[in-house]
């Protein structure tokens, strides 16, 4: 916990936050499903635009998952903006969140979401 990898004076480091919502590929209302995950997508683009934190990146669907990219500074900041967002709605259980403290392969810190609130 806490902020140690937190290099948002440096512009020059890309840290990220990856949220992974775990979908019913079998079920009949993975429509209904999908429509609420666009609802909240839309409303964490909307939350990081107007914070200017950093930047929504799009999203991906497949193989069950339902993935979200964010990207700026500080991946501390794109989380801490992002629970509140994420809390709203009843995420499935296997959901997470993934904050990384830099380009892809840097260290990555997971935290598991379900049930509508961060774990």
């Amino acid at each position: 916990m806490g902020s140690t990898n937190d290099q948002s004076s440096n512009g020059s480091v890309e840290q990220a936050l990856i949220i992974t919502i775990t979908i019913g590929e079998a079920k009949p209302v993975v429509r209904e499903e999908v429509q609420k995950l666009f609802e909240l997508e839309e409303e964490l683009r909307k939350a990081i635009e107007d914070s200017r934190v950093g930047e929504y990146d799009g999203n991906e669907i497949g193989s069950g998952t339902f993935t979200m990219y964010a990207y700026g500074p500080s991946a501390e900041k794109l989380w801490a903006l992002a629970m509140p967002v994420l809390a709203k709605y009843r995420l499935p259980l296997g959901s997470h969140a993934m904050k990384r403290y830099g380009k892809p392969g840097a260290k990555e810190e997971r935290i598991p979401l379900g049930n509508g609130l961060a774990n």
